[in-house]
């Protein structure tokens, strides 16, 4: 069966080979976490963010943000993000690469990571930022059901891009694609 986001994949790729787009976006990095107890089911770390005025209120999201002027690279503002929103130290060493996403409405260029750990996390949770933690199974959003289709605008075009429901929050937008590019690279 063709991959029903391949355009949308196919122009994000695109656009990350974009120096002149990478270089004017907002730098952010997120870093999905894989929880690896071998006592329970692989499990993936996301975030709902608190409702403020701007962009991305309330959504569910992988831990992370905007790149501080003091921070050397997109590695370090990842562990740094991630320590400051839920409290977990993670090696810069140990986070594997991702594609890079463009998020055209707020104009961030967002270099994803991800990071198995084997071990369960104590969070402490930043309240000013974060609402609630969710950590979701790998089995569950690999499930038929838990993956939806939704159409969007982007670049001029009308693109089908996925979406995931947990706890009946939706998950969609640049996470929702970052998810399934991840699920995939997982089987």
């Amino acid at each position: 069966m063709e991959n029903p986001f391949a355009r949308l994949l196919e122009l994000q790729t695109s656009i990350s080979n974009n120096t002149d787009l990478q270089q004017t976006a907002k730098k952010a990095a997120v870093v999905a976490i894989i929880v690896m107890d071998p006592s329970q089911e692989a499990k993936i770390v996301l975030i709902k963010r608190n409702a403020y005025d701007g962009h991305h209120s309330a959504q569910m999201a992988f831990p992370g943000g905007k790149k501080d002027e003091s921070d050397e690279n997109l590695k370090q503002t990842a562990t740094r993000e991630v320590e400051e929103e839920i409290g977990i130290q993670l090696d810069e060493a140990e986070l594997i690469e991702m594609p890079p996403y463009w998020v055209h409405v707020s104009n961030f260029w967002i270099q994803p990571y991800y990071i198995k750990v084997n071990k369960n996390l104590e969070y402490r949770v930043n309240k000013r930022e974060i609402n609630r933690i969710f950590e979701i199974p790998v089995a569950f959003l690999k499930l038929p059901d838990s993956l939806d289709y939704h159409e969007l605008q982007f670049m001029q075009e009308r693109l089908i891009a996925p979406r995931f429901y947990y706890e009946s929050e939706e998950i969609w937008g640049a996470t929702a694609i970052m998810l399934y590019q991840l699920i995939q690279q997982l089987d």
